[in-house]
């Protein structure tokens, strides 16, 4: 038997349809009416827009150097360990994987029934057990995907990927239809009603970044990424250049046939905008929320279980955590757990709140980690570092990142005290269940159970040298 590692499938194409289908997933349908409500005005909402896309793009730029300079699935996590220690990267792990994306993904896969039964049940809510139920086997579906599969789970993600972006083309151009005929009455006073509150401010950025969210996704699997310094840099160009101006574009369109008012009452802006236009198929626009979400549980599914396999290499998870499906040399145990964690996440009632703390515990991480590229050129400035990105772009995200961050701790103290609580609690986490030797009696059932797994899923330990 040849070496089992992780196979180098991924081409530019397969990276930018990765990278697309993680960040245009249900935000640009939840929360353009909440960065307007935020920031007042039209003109205010259209460049707050774009200003969190640049902020993104900052990011994703930072993100290219690590990613070159450190070639391991795992993204943050890894990055973390090189430039700090084993613990900042365990407790990104711990916060990753316990809360951030098991909550993420049952909201997702709610979504994905709402929009699904919204045509079903016209006049009333869905039923919750119908929601929960047709959530879950979503989920389920595409996790066999992942599980079988690299080609596969890349191709279904190209066509979710066409799918809600002729969606959001269809929007626009409704959008530029509707400029063309004169359909400008909304844009004649663009800063009437702007807010200056900086707290208020801050809000909209906040929740024009959760539509942003995943740019960082794509170096999760920079192992399985053919020639990564040439392909990762331009997949972050041109993908996430790609969302900034379609998410610009779609705003736009919303408010030819949208006032605020009409925006920030709409419980979904792009189904009242279809409706407004073409009563009879506003049923359509339900199906191309419905590929968005399912883009997103699959893109972010691919990603999130390599960082979970490269977490279990290091000892910070079980170890059957790192196996690879000797038949289909996939993370098959990573994706597993990922999907059952979401599954059980599905049934918790606050579900706004794990995804309002998921935001702040993914910018501190994320500013941690760009902090550690900083820290790493000062620490080891003569390590080769394929690509080298100017300090303008780390070091303005760094501290827009912190901005964000206060803020948002500023604005909702409460919630934030129990999202770093819950970070915390990670690092006594990490000594008991770490650091600390186990019992031999203890050891001795968790290395049954490991072969148990092992058994089950047909499955090795990772092998690469790399």
């Amino acid at each position: 038997m040849g070496e089992i590692k992780l196979e180098k499938n991924l081409k530019l194409f397969n990276c930018i349809s990765i990278l697309v289908g993680i960040v245009i997933g249900t935000g640009i349908f939840i929360t353009p009416k909440i960065v307007l409500e935020h920031s007042g005005s039209i003109g205010l909402t259209l460049i707050m827009w774009i200003a969190c896309g640049l902020f993104s793009m900052f990011g994703a730029i930072s993100y290219t150097e690590l990613g070159c300079m450190i070639p391991k699935a795992g993204g943050e996590y890894e990055y973390l360990m090189v430039a700090f220690g084993k613990l900042p990267g365990f407790l990104f792990i711990w916060t990753f994987i316990i809360i951030v994306l098991p909550a993420t993904f049952a909201l997702t896969a709610l979504t994905f029934s709402d929009y699904a039964l919204q045509p079903i049940y016209t006049n009333c809510s869905p039923p919750t057990s119908a929601r929960i139920a047709l959530a879950a086997v979503a989920m389920l579906i595409i996790t066999l995907v992942n599980c079988v599969s690299v080609r596969l789970t890349n191709l279904i993600q190209n066509i979710f990927n066409i799918g809600k972006i002729l969606g959001l083309f269809m929007i626009i151009l409704i959008g530029a239809y509707c400029l063309s005929i004169g359909q400008v009455e909304n844009f004649s006073s663009p800063f009437e009603n702007s807010i200056t509150n900086p707290g208020q401010l801050a809000l909209a950025f906040y929740n024009g970044l959760y539509s942003y969210s995943g740019w960082s996704f794509l170096n999760y699997v920079v192992e399985e990424i053919k020639d990564p310094n040439r392909v990762l840099p331009m997949s972050i160009f041109l993908g996430l250049g790609g969302v900034i101006l379609i998410y610009v574009f779609a705003n736009i369109a919303y408010f030819t046939l949208l006032t605020p008012f009409e925006m920030i009452r709409s419980a979904a802006v792009a189904y009242t905008f279809v409706e407004k236009i073409f009563p009879k198929l506003s049923w359509i626009i339900s199906i191309f929320v419905c590929l968005s979400t399912l883009g997103y549980i699959n893109g972010a599914l691919f990603s999130a279980s390599r960082t979970i396999f490269g977490a279990a290499r290091n000892n910070h998870m079980p170890v059957f955590l790192a196996f690879i499906n000797i038949k289909f040399l996939t993370p098959i145990t990573s994706i597993l757990f990922m999907a059952l964690s979401s599954l059980i996440f599905l049934i918790f009632d606050d579900i706004e709140f794990l995804v309002k703390i998921s935001m702040l515990s993914e910018y501190i991480f994320i500013g941690s980690t760009v902090g550690g590229l900083l820290w790493l050129r000062k620490t080891q400035p003569k390590v080769f570092r394929p690509i080298r990105v100017n300090l303008f772009f780390p070091i303005t995200f760094l501290l827009m990142c912190l901005f964000t961050i206060v803020m948002t701790i500023w604005i909702s103290i409460e919630d934030s005290i129990k999202c770093i609580g819950l970070i915390a609690l990670g690092i006594p986490v990490y000594f008991f269940f770490v650091v600390i030797e186990k019992p031999k009696s203890i050891q001795r059932k968790i290395d049954i159970f490991t072969v148990f797994v092992q058994k089950l899923t047909y499955s090795v330990f990772d092998d690469s040298s790399e």
